[in-house]
């Protein structure tokens, strides 16, 4: 049911206002990414890597892969955040920044806890100064994340 969600968000999508993909990623960029996270992605995720390298749209802006970007810009770039956030704040390493909330909340894959399809789920999550806080878990997996966003964007 998920990977259903996940192909519906992704067809619904480009009905988005300002909508927006970088491309697919290379499997060696994807390979690259896994191996500098210390994560092994999950299906859905690389296939949205592979096909979509990236995705924004009015007011949403889903992180993609980029490995060999060292220019210090971490939005829009899972593994450069993912980096920097481990090293700065004790990140957990099963903890991949997706999207960011604008109010100090950011939405992670947790790789902690994988559903049967070995998907992860999605976390709202803050650092409060001293730790990374849970807020909530807001979906089962990717596809289901992006289909919620998809429809919100589309309802209004």
């Amino acid at each position: 049911m998920s990977y259903t969600n996940f192909i519906k968000a992704m067809e619904l999508a480009p009905k988005c206002k300002f909508y927006t993909t970088a491309g697919g990623k290379s499997e060696e960029e994807i390979d690259m990414s896994e191996k500098k996270l210390g994560i092994s992605f999950s299906p859905q995720c690389k296939e949205f890597y592979k096909k979509y390298g990236y995705l924004s749209f009015f007011g949403n802006e889903i992180y993609g892969i980029d490995p060999e970007d060292d220019s210090g810009i971490l939005e829009g770039n899972s593994v450069a955040y993912a980096l920097n956030d481990r090293e700065e704040y004790n990140l957990p390493k099963e903890w991949i920044p997706i999207y960011d909330f604008g109010d100090g909340n950011m939405a992670y894959l947790d790789y902690s806890s994988l559903n049967m399809e070995k998907e992860p789920s999605v976390i709202m999550a803050f650092y409060n100064g001293d730790k990374y806080e849970i807020n909530e878990t807001l979906a089962e997996d990717l596809g289901d994340f992006l289909l919620q966003l998809v429809q919100e964007q589309l309802e209004n």
